[in-house]
């Protein structure tokens, strides 16, 4: 049973790689290419993630209600296969319109593997699922930090249109090969999957409840302070003068740290309060937006950036196992995605998309931008530490 759980924790990671590694890799290589052939603004830009997170804030709660009905494995293949072939048409594109609705389309698809990967494992792995679902986050949010140098350097030599049909390609042949086998494995003598799941409330007693709030808004303001950096991070390194082969280890750098911090601060939450570690790490990377106000050296900046991932990684895996801690498994996947809404619907607005609107509108002032950040992440520290678990016995 240890080496089936392994082997499907294996294969989901491998099938999740491909759309982490799209999501928070291509539109932190792409402006210039954008900037360059369609005319794109640093707002134009900015708009790329609010179009992704909209995407993915309408897939969490629709798959998360779809698992309740279809095999696990079905939504996964689908996603892994539309992800792939979108691919192929923002290799195409002939205007942003066009690039808005890849992120559309490939974000609101990765949720069908997200959500039925992490429930999977969850119910394998309980009750101990920290290590195993920042696994699962490692890979899905530490992809584009493999991905951003190789892509790069594939764009260098190839242009954009091979460099990003190789990509498809790889996607489509490697990751929609495993998704069928992403499922609960079956037990000796039994005719269908076992879930293991504890006692939960409903989704409307959940959504009645204040920690819900504390979590949902704590979602939009440290969620909308991290994705930004997948975006700024080209714009910084070209406000303070580096080139293109330079600037990428900015993204790198977020990338790494928001990948290693899904490992690291999945691991913790098995041991120490959930709550503690998210509130730790948002502190962190307010404090590393403040000082990127005072950086200029490139190892400096790339640092920061990766104190910024470290965080945005520990959201996303420490999130999944205090929803299953505070409100039950048994909605994990309803309840998560509608906390997961909040960084879909709210984050791309108040994140991606204003700070490109504040550079334009201020010439370039990135300091404005990093303290707003800094404060938002401030208050999400002052939301999380209020989530709590539901008294034993609340029946709303």
């Amino acid at each position: 049973m240890i080496k089936k759980r392994s082997l499907i924790l294996l294969l989901g990671c491998m099938v999740i790689f491909f759309p982490g590694a799209f999501l928070f890799g291509f539109p932190g290589i792409m402006p210039g290419h954008w900037q360059a052939n369609l005319g794109a603004s640093k707002s134009d830009i900015g708009r790329i993630m609010f179009f992704i997170l909209i995407g993915t804030g309408f897939s969490m709660y629709m798959a998360g209600k779809l698992q309740q009905r279809l095999p696990f494995h079905y939504l996964i293949f689908t996603g892994s296969l539309i992800c792939s072939l979108v691919m192929f048409y923002a290799a195409r594109a002939g205007s942003m319109i066009d690039i808005y609705a890849w992120g559309f389309i490939a974000g609101f698809f990765s949720g069908f593997i997200y959500v039925p990967a992490l429930t999977v494992v969850q119910i394998i792995f309980l009750p101990k699922t920290g290590l195993p679902i920042g696994m699962i986050n490692l890979t899905f949010g530490g992809a584009a930090a493999l991905f951003s140098p190789v892509f790069s350097v594939l764009l260098i030599e190839k242009g954009p249109l091979a460099a990003t049909d190789t990509a498809a390609w790889t996607a489509l042949i490697l990751g929609t090969s495993v998704a069928l086998l992403v499922r609960i494995p079956r037990q000796e003598g039994e005719t269908r999957p076992r879930a293991r799941v504890s006692p939960s409330l409903n989704f409307k007693q959940t959504v009645r409840l204040k920690p819900f709030w504390y979590l949902w808004f704590a979602w939009a303001f440290a969620g909308a302070s991290g994705i930004s950096m997948i975006v700024l991070s080209s714009a910084i390194g070209q406000n303070l003068g580096f080139d293109m082969a330079s600037y990428v280890y900015i993204l790198t750098g977020f990338n790494i740290m928001n990948g290693a911090g899904r490992l690291i601060c999945g691991r913790l939450a098995d041991s120490l309060p959930k709550q503690k570690i998210l509130m730790t790490c948002f502190l962190i990377s307010a404090s590393a937006y403040l000082m990127l106000c005072l950086s200029h050296h490139l190892l400096v900046v790339s640092c920061l950036a990766a104190l910024v991932g470290l965080s945005f990684g520990a959201m996303f895996t420490v999130s999944a196992p205090l929803v299953s801690e505070c409100f039950g498994l048994e909605n994990f996947g309803p309840v998560f995605g509608l906390v997961f809404t909040a960084y879909g619907f709210v984050a791309g607005c108040i994140g991606p998309w204003l700070s490109g609107v504040l550079l334009d509108v201020t010439q370039g002032n990135f300091n404005l931008v990093f303290v707003y950040f800094a404060l938002l992440y401030l208050a999400a520290a002052g939301l999380i530490i209020r989530v709590k678990p539901v008294p034993v016995g609340y029946r709303g």
